[in-house]
Order: structure tokens, then C-alpha cells, then sequence
């Protein structure tokens, strides 16, 4: 029997990943019984642990808006983001692309102008389009929509300048600001991408539209507003088993505590931290629900697929450290995901085999009736949704870094996981 070494046996796994599986697509368009074309709202969160959310099992965060959308639809219970940071992940989603495919590797990176977003797709179909909230990628100085009609993402640049949304205490002095914002929601990010998004959805009720509905939390500032951010008592919450376990074979590439730091009475500021992020959670959750009760309100919910999600996860005090480090621990790379579309997908349903983000694209398409690029290396999920794939993946592949250096890679089974370290000066 051939042995193979560590590298080959990386990519090898690493390939059969990347060539995932034929994207599928349904002949003619999937309309509702009205006739009208389906609606899309897409809603993500940054930095949402799938630790974090009732309808996952955690008893203590309250998500009641969240577990109604996984109750009345589906719920992935292994997906996983293909690269933990912001940028790229959110254009691997708008490309269902993988970032050495697509080009873009760091935040800060612009993108490839040629890649077909999931707005010009759908904007090619007659649909109405909408950026709300955090966008966070640019191409040039003058093509910064990504091919969206509608572009609002003025909220966090804002605050993130001015400030006024942090709160007066910082649990972190001088790391991240973690404690009580210091006005409403009405005022906080959260409220008014919300209010945002309410405004589209009444002014396009009447003609299809993909809606991008974007927090910028519970990453850091993690300010919940009030009531939230006294909702959750630190000494009454859970702290993972795994607190205290470091693996020191793991490089620091870049950091692995980042933003937060080490911390003095380490378990009291976890709880603390846990506490304030919890409560994040929550006051997005709330505003998940506005919008959710507004569809409801319009009568546009049952010819609506939404979806939820997370760019990519948070270590949330796991091996010791918060936000997201180059390690590719399953805080980091595996998110929440929820689909629900009424009369279409089976309500209350649980999927655990292994999905992508680069999945959702294809899903969006292939329940739109629209053409699936050829270049698109996820898979649509409807066929095994509804339990008509049989041959499913049985791998998933993520990497945080760059394309030739301070790169981490994993490649990710049910049971087990292979993760590269590929340092500067390695090939």
C-alpha cells in the first residue's frame, strides 16, 4: 500500500472539496402560486457563533426569532464558512466561490471585477436589489455595489467614526470595546439597518427583490443596547469545557487571541464578555423579528425564501480566546445557517451532512429558476433538502491567510479534520 505523505494527503482531500459537487437547476422559474416571482432575503450576521442560537441547543441565549425561523424551515447543523474572515467569506457568498478561485484573500483586498455576483445574477432576472447594513468589500473607488441597486451601509462607518454607539465602560481597556452602548436601538447599528430594511421592503412589495440584510454584529463592539445588555447575568452563564485547553502545537500565526487579549480573573471577564455578546445576539435577534413579522405584514412570507447566516464564527471563549484567530477551530469556521421557504422546504427539518457557504448562491438560484454559472463551485441544497441527493459531500474544505504564506488550512469530515499550517518561507 502507497503511503502518502502529510502534504499529498492534504490535497489530495483539499481537491475533492474544491471540485464539490455539478450545481443542479430546475427548468423554468419557481413562482409562488400568485404567479410572482420568488423574493429573496438573505440576513447575516458577523461573527455568530452557531454555539449561540436556541434552536442549536444553547438553553441559556434567547433567540425566539431565530428559533421561529428554524422551526417554520430548515436548519444546517454543519456548515461551515470557507474562509473565517470577513471579506472574503461574504464574497465567496456572493460569488459561490472559493477564495483562491475568486482572488480575494483579506479584508482590505478589493475584488475581481469579472466575478458574477449574486446582484447581477438576479438583477438579469428583472429582480429589484438591496445592500443594507455591513457591505464591507470594495472594488475600486468608484465600483463599490457589487452590482446592487441599492446600497446602505453608512450605519457602521458612521459609528465606527463617531463613536457613539460604544459604551462608557470597556471590559477590554484598550483591546475591544465590549460593555453597554449608550443609546437605544433606534440609534444603535442594529436598529437602524433594520429600519432600513423595513423601508425596502414596503417600497418593493409589489415586484421581486434580493434583500442583503447585514449586521455588523455580535463582532466586536460587542455594545449591546439596553435591555439586552442586561438581559444575561455572567456568574449564571456556561463557559465551554474546552476554556482552559491550549494546544501548543498550534503556530500563533497572526495572533490567535486577537482583539481581546489575555484576560486578569480570567473567568469572571469570560463571563462577562459572554454576557455582553449574549446579549448582542439577542438584540439582533429582536430586530430579525421586525423584519420577519413585516413580511408577514405585507403578505410576502409565503412567496419569500429567507435565509440566515453568519460570515463566520466566533471562538466565543473556546481554548481561552475570543473573536477569530488563524487556527481554523470549529468556533471559527463553522456557522449557523437557516433556510425557510413556505410550501417549498419541509418545516422544522434538521440537516447534518456537511454544507458551505458557497452553497447558498446556487440554492438561491436553482429555487429562482435562474441559470447556475458554470464556474459556481457550490451545490444547490434543494436536492438534499428534500432527500433527492443521495451522494452527497462527504468533505469541506476552509482556509484563512493568504494565497502563499501565514495560511491555515482545513479540510473538515464528520469525524474528523486535517488542518496545514503553512508558515512564511514554506511552499
Amino acid at each position: 500500500m502507497r503511503t502518502l505523505s502529510r502534504r499529498a494527503f492534504v490535497k489530495s482531500l483539499a481537491a475533492a472539496s474544491l471540485a464539490g459537487l455539478a450545481p443542479l437547476s430546475l427548468p423554468g422559474g419557481c413562482r409562488a402560486a400568485s404567479g410572482r416571482k420568488l423574493n429573496i432575503l438573505f440576513i447575516m450576521s458577523d461573527q455568530h457563533s452557531a454555539r449561540a442560537l436556541g434552536c442549536c441547543g444553547n438553553r441559556e441565549v434567547r433567540t425566539p426569532n431565530l428559533d421561529r425561523l428554524a422551526a417554520g424551515g430548515v436548519l444546517c447543523q454543519q456548515a461551515f464558512c470557507q474562509t473565517a474572515q470577513c471579506v472574503p467569506s461574504r464574497y465567496s457568498i456572493f460569488t459561490g466561490r472559493y477564495a483562491r478561485s475568486h482572488g480575494t484573500y483579506s479584508n482590505g483586498q478589493g475584488q475581481n471585477p469579472q466575478e458574477q455576483t449574486v446582484a447581477e445574477l438576479f438583477k438579469k432576472a428583472g429582480y429589484a436589489t438591496a445592500t443594507i447594513g455591513k457591505h464591507h468589500m470594495v472594488m475600486d473607488q468608484t465600483t463599490q455595489d457589487h452590482g446592487f441597486d441599492v446600497v446602505f451601509a453608512g450605519a457602521d462607518g458612521r459609528f465606527a467614526q463617531r463613536g457613539e454607539f460604544l459604551p462608557f465602560e470597556e471590559v477590554h481597556p484598550g483591546r475591544s470595546n465590549v460593555g453597554k452602548s449608550a443609546v437605544g436601538n433606534d440609534e444603535h447599528p442594529a436598529g437602524i439597518i433594520t429600519t432600513k430594511a423595513l423601508e425596502f421592503l414596503r417600497g418593493h412589495r409589489d415586484q421581486p427583490f434580493v434583500l442583503w440584510y447585514s449586521f455588523s454584529g455580535p463582532h466586536t463592539p460587542i455594545c449591546p443596547s439596553s435591555p439586552w445588555a442586561d438581559m444575561y447575568q455572567p456568574e449564571e452563564l456556561t463557559l465551554p469545557p474546552n476554556l482552559d485547553v491550549i494546544d501548543k502545537e498550534i503556530p500563533q500565526i497572526d495572533g490567535l487571541l486577537t482583539k481581546s487579549g489575555q484576560f486578569s480573573e480570567k473567568q469572571w471577564w469570560h463571563r462577562r464578555t459572554l454576557a455582553y455578546y449574549y446579549g448582542l445576539v439577542s438584540q439582533i435577534d429582536h430586530n430579525i423579528g421586525r423584519v420577519l413579522t413585516e413580511l408577514d405584514n405585507l403578505g410576502l412570507s409565503d412567496h419569500t425564501l429567507v435565509v440566515y447566516t453568519a460570515d463566520h464564527g466566533e471562538m466565543m471563549a473556546e481554548h481561552g480566546a475570543w473573536t477569530k484567530g488563524r487556527s481554523c477551530y470549529e468556533g471559527t469556521i463553522r456557522v449557523p445557517m437557516i433556510l425557510r421557504w413556505p410550501g417549498a422546504l419541509s418545516a422544522g427539518k434538521r440537516i447534518d451532512e456537511l454544507v458551505c457557504l458557497i452553497d447558498l448562491l446556487p440554492t438561491l438560484l436553482e429555487a429562482a429558476g435562474q441559470p447556475i454559472p458554470a464556474n459556481v463551485q457550490g451545490a444547490s441544497l434543494l436536492p438534499l433538502i428534500r432527500g433527492q441527493n443521495k451522494q452527497w459531500r462527504d468533505t469541506v474544505f476552509s482556509e484563512i491567510g493568504n494565497s502563499t504564506r501565514d495560511t491555515c488550512i482545513a479540510v473538515r469530515r464528520r469525524r474528523h479534520k486535517y488542518v496545514l499550517f503553512r508558515d512564511q518561507g514554506q511552499t
